[in-house]
Parts: structure tokens; sequence; C-alpha cells
């Protein structure tokens, strides 16, 4: 299956076909923190599940990209993309979560998150959402 690329502008081509799989498009968040001087890609991954024995029942993206921004952005050039994947491998918009959306806006990265509507980027930032994990533990 080919994955189709978010509409970037970038100087050098990211795969990110190793970061699919067809099992979890439904619920897996791919990122991607991009450098807008240079247009690069300078990070990317997935939000991931965690065990059993694990005190948090996943770590989203959002998590993720604002730990890496915090520790690599000093002069907050970076932009963080969110998406996720249909079955079909086309890039579908996802919003922050409640909990994402608090931590986005505690560490002042309300107007550098975003994701992918068709060929257009839109915020990510939207009416929050309680999670299927934070359902599933409140029972």
């Amino acid at each position: 299956m080919n994955l189709e690329q978010p509409p970037l502008l970038t100087s050098t081509h990211f795969d990110f076909d190793n970061l699919h799989s067809i099992e979890s498009c439904a619920v897996a968040v791919v990122y991607c923190i991009y450098d807008k001087k240079r247009k690069t890609i300078v990070d990317k991954g997935t939000s991931r599940a965690c065990g059993e024995n694990h005190q948090k029942i996943s770590i989203h993206a959002e998590q993720k990209c604002i730990s890496y921004c915090r520790s690599n952005d000093t002069r907050h050039k970076l932009e963080i993309y969110i998406w996720r994947y249909s079955k079909e491998g086309k890039v579908k918009p996802v919003l922050c979560c409640g909990a994402c959306t608090k931590l986005v806006k505690k560490f002042n990265y309300h107007n550098k998150i975003y994701t992918f509507n068709g060929l257009d980027r839109c915020s990510a930032i939207g009416k929050p959402y309680l999670t299927i994990g934070h359902m599933h533990k409140k029972k």
C-alpha cells in the first residue's frame, strides 16, 4: 500500500511508510516536527499505547512533540503536524483531545500545532474530546 505524503514543502523527501500499519490506522496518530525556516522534517513518529504495567494508558503524539520542542526549539521556529491514515493510506485530520489541549495551551504551542484537511493545513486545536483510553479508565 502506498501512503499519501502530507502536503508539506520539504527540501528532502521523508518516508512515513515504516510508521504505519493497517492494524493501527484507526487509533495511531502520526506526527512530524517541521522546521519552517529550513523546510525540513526534524523528527517524526506516532503515538503509542503503553502496556499493562504502565501508569499511563498511552503516550499521545502531542506529548512527544512538545517534549521534543521544549528541549530542542530555542528560537520557536518548529511547527507540529499531526494526522491519521485511513485504511486506504490517505491523510485524515485529527484534533487534540482534552488533556493534550490543556498541555498545548500550558506551554503556549496553540498556534504551532496543525493538522491537514485535504491539501490545507488547519489548527489541530478544536473542541476537546475524551479519548477511548480515558473512557475505559473511568469505568
